[in-house]
């Protein structure tokens, strides 16, 4: 399993979104690997997507990231109890983004309960 370049993010996010689907996140702790496949995305377009967080060109300390360079992750807190995991996609200055809106789970799924 290779990690994804960041050429494969550096494309506008309705590309980069469907592209996702059957990925593997993967995340290795101290405790042990967890991975889940990617089977929800969204794609945010960024300035002219009323639903972006980077809407009319909004620019804050929040959204900053999604100004920079492809690949980064986007994360941020809603309902004061959730977090939201967004890749950041297309060009520098372009501010697009994927939404992981859903992964199944497939390894470390006890620690994934013990930490919900």
């Amino acid at each position: 399993m290779e990690p994804l370049g960041r050429d494969f993010f550096s494309r506008p996010a309705l590309e980069v979104a469907p592209d996702l689907l059957g990925c593997m996140l993967v995340h290795r702790t101290p405790q042990g690997t967890l991975s889940g496949m990617v089977v929800e995305t969204e794609a945010y377009g960024g300035v002219n997507d009323p639903a972006s967080h980077a809407y009319g060109g909004r620019r804050t300390p929040r959204n900053e990231v999604m100004w920079g360079p492809a690949g980064h992750a986007y994360i941020y807190p809603i309902y004061g109890i959730y977090l939201c995991f967004n890749v950041v996609t297309g060009q520098v200055g372009e501010p697009q983004g994927v939404f992981i809106r859903a992964a199944e789970p497939r390894q470390g799924l006890e620690e994934m309960a013990r930490a919900r």
